[in-house]
């Protein structure tokens, strides 16, 4: 109770908080400003404000993004590290510290992200800032989602920074799609392995008069029928029955088709965004109950163009726009009708568009960045019901929600910037239209509309301390503290027919979160490191659960909560000899706090206690080499802690060797210090060996869906 306190002391008190710091700020003493031209003063404002880094002098890769958040908890994944290697997006986030992922099977399978010990459906994902959650469902299918695209994955744990829609209760994963580059370059790469496992996959990056230019092109497949323990439904109750079988209907085939251009217009950068991506893949069921033909075939198109102006009308003036539109197809095939009857195929069209500014103001004389954020987005869901041989038997109403966001953040700094306040409030308005099927006198309420409006107001307060500020180390304490909350999906407030009542009257979900801790830096010639220790605290209530309505149907209610607190730590070593050292390490208690007397006290479901994943690698100028850990303490596959669906703590051990068969070294680049430094290859070749889950550990995450075993992978990379 004490931190919602809190949260509600700075709902109120955070739009008076803003003025005050201003005023304060106004006496202290102004550097003198020397003259110069307009586009160089515009340059220099903006730069001098950018250029204070998270912490200190030690220089940071981060982005944009993370310095327009500096006060909260933040890391990147560079890809480029994997691109000669057969990986994916689960198993590179999973590695991550406070991230959990939970797969229904292995490769090319559904897929979900957990931060922070919350639900899927209170996390966000994001395509270089464009929303990639839908409203239908609420939580997105990893497997769904372009990887080899990319080139690094940011992770934001304290919730959005400024210029990301949406309230994120867990937090936010924005997928950066890939940089052009001065010269041009191209990567061919050849994979396979277990199961069946093939990939092939051509990418091109290159700036032609002033055009920046990346492209992908890819395609995969596998047949993923590993073999797993079937328990035929008796896990306890009789083990005699156990046979060794092997899944089926698990294939998966995909394409994707990946391009962006980039230009400069005087003060002005234009980019453009098209991704593609097409999947057909099986539904293999539960491991003691194997489907044979039901499977799922998924489109989806995403285009954005973004405009980046900085020093528009005044030289400390920035302006981001974006603009995106996402159209999505999602067909489900049941011929044997062997998930349900009657009309068991389903085809459903998802589209999302959106317009988005972001003004930001670097008053640099008078210690402070002003930022804000504005949204307008809608979101359709059109769904048809079909019968096996593909016959229309039902059309459901078109559901629509529009979308408006306004944020305000103010960055002030004190102190020469020793210390950082961040207040800022974000207004989110919902608007739902959802026209009902059922006759007005068969509704719980027979006078209500067919549409809804939700309004709610997100404060958060980000600090920042500098402790300590060396040429070749700095010390920093940092802490964030926020109110957010999760707007009802569709399939909660509109339900679906025969199986889940509609309840319009639900509210949305809310929690008072909170984060605080330390990050190290060093930087010396020989040895690079990053080390992070946070604590995070989450509350959350009028949470939404499935209750039995009868003896067929479910109905949502806001009737659960929970109690998050949890510590991470994270340590990286880059040596300069190509020893390299990573450690995330994540301990959280998540506890059901609801009114349930068999609920309240109870652990959540899939919330390990201890998780934590290492690496420990080599690089050498012929070869590479390494080992991965990741260690998933035991966890609870039910909400009432069941010993039935209790999971023992699992070790999955990796190990790869990459050989390099040809290398010519690209022209030496310097560093943020003028330090001379290797540049990428302008030409290779290498050859990738893999082995996972080398201790060929049979373990699921979800009750009745197996992961594979000992799986072995190969991969040929040439650039040039």
């Amino acid at each position: 109770m004490g931190s919602i306190q809190y949260i509600r002391i700075l709902e109120y008190s955070i739009i008076l908080f803003l003025p005050i710091f201003v005023s304060g700020l106004i006496a202290q003493n102004r550097p003198p400003s020397r003259p110069d031209s307009t586009a160089q003063k515009a340059d220099s404002s903006i730069q001098k404000a950018e250029t204070v880094e998270v912490v200190g002098k030690v220089a940071d890769s981060g982005s944009q993004n993370f310095r327009s958040n500096p006060s909260g908890f933040q890391s990147a994944i560079k890809l480029d590290e994997t691109s000669a290697r057969y990986t994916s997006l689960p198993e590179v986030l999973e590695r991550e510290a406070g991230l959990r992922v939970r797969s229904f099977g292995g490769l090319g399978s559904y897929s979900t992200l957990s931060i922070r010990g919350t639900n899927p459906n209170q996390s966000r994902i994001y395509l270089d800032g464009v929303p990639l959650n839908n409203s239908q469902g609420g939580e997105v299918n990893l497997a769904d989602l372009p990887f080899d695209s990319l080139e690094s994955v940011e992770v934001y744990r304290s919730g959005n920074p400024i210029g990301f829609s949406g309230s994120a209760i867990g937090g936010s994963v924005n997928l950066v799609t890939r940089k052009d580059s001065g010269k041009p370059r191209t990567r061919i790469n050849l994979g396979g392995g277990s199961f069946n496992t093939s990939k092939a996959s051509v990418s091109h990056t290159g700036n032609y008069k002033g055009i920046g230019t990346s492209f992908l092109a890819l395609g995969e497949k596998s047949d993923q029928n590993f073999s797993f323990k079937n328990d035929h439904g008796t896990a306890v109750l009789n083990t005699l029955d156990d046979t060794i079988d092997r899944r089926r209907n698990a294939a998966f085939e995909r394409a994707a088709l990946f391009g962006t251009l980039k230009y400069q217009i005087g003060k002005t950068e234009l980019k453009l965004l098209n991704d593609f991506n097409h999947r057909i893949h099986g539904l293999p069921g539960p491991g003691s109950n194997q489907t044979n033909q039901v499977h799922r075939k998924y489109d989806r198109y995403t285009g954005s163009f973004a405009t980046d102006t900085k020093g528009l009308f005044v030289d400390s003036f920035r302006l981001e726009t974006r603009s995106f539109y996402t159209a999505a197809k999602d067909d489900l095939f049941d011929p044997g009708s062997e998930f349900s009857k009657g009309a068991p195929n389903a085809r459903a069209e998802i589209r999302q568009a959106g317009v988005q500014l972001m003004p930001a103001l670097y008053l640099t004389d008078y210690y402070q960045i002003i930022r804000g954020f504005v949204s307008l987005e809608k979101e359709s869901f059109d769904r048809e019901r079909l019968t096996p041989s593909n016959f229309v038997v039902k059309t459901e109403p078109l559901k629509e929600r529009t979308y408006s966001s306004f944020r305000l953040e103010d960055e002030v700094r004190l102190w020469n910037a020793k210390v950082l306040l961040i207040p800022s409030v974000t207004w989110d308005h919902y608007k739902d239209r959802f026209p009902s099927e059922e006759p007005w006198y068969r509704k719980q309420d027979p006078l209500a509309g067919d549409q809804k409006k939700t309004t709610f107001t997100n404060p958060k307060l980000g600090f920042v301390w500098k402790w300590f500020e060396k040429e070749n180390w700095d010390v920093q304490f940092q802490a964030n503290v926020s109110k957010q909350y999760r707007i009802p999906s569709f399939l909660e407030m509109f339900g679906e027919q025969g199986s889940i009542i509609a309840n319009p009257n639900l509210k949305p979900e809310q929690s008072g979160n909170g984060d605080g801790g330390i990050v190290l830096k060093t930087d010396h010639s020989f040895l690079k490191t990053k080390t992070s220790v946070s604590y995070f605290s989450k509350d959350i209530k009028d949470m939404i659960l499935f209750l039995p309505n009868s003896q067929f149907t479910l109905r949502p209610e806001n009737v659960d909560s929970a109690r998050i607190r949890g510590l991470e730590f994270s340590h990286r070593e880059d040596w300069k000899y190509g020893i390299k050292f990573l450690f995330n390490y994540t301990y959280q208690e998540a506890i059901n706090n609801s009114s349930s007397p068999y609920l309240r006290g109870k652990i959540l479901p899939l919330r390990p206690r201890h998780e934590f994943s290492s690496t420990v690698s080599w690089k050498g100028k012929k070869l590479e080499t390494g080992i991965e850990l990741l260690y998933i303490g035991a966890v609870f596959r039910d909400r009432t802690n069941e010993y039935i669906n209790y999971i023992p703590a699992r070790q999955i051990w990796n190990y790869f060797f990459t050989w390099v068969l040809f290398l010519e070294p690209g022209e030496p680049s310097q560093d943020s210090f003028g330090n001379l430094k290797e540049s990428a290859p302008s030409k290779e070749v290498l050859l990738t060996l893999e082995v996972k889950n080398f201790t060929d550990q049979r373990i699921s995450d979800l009750i009745g869906y197996p992961l594979p075993g000992r799986s072995w992978y190969a991969t040929l990379s040439t650039r040039f």
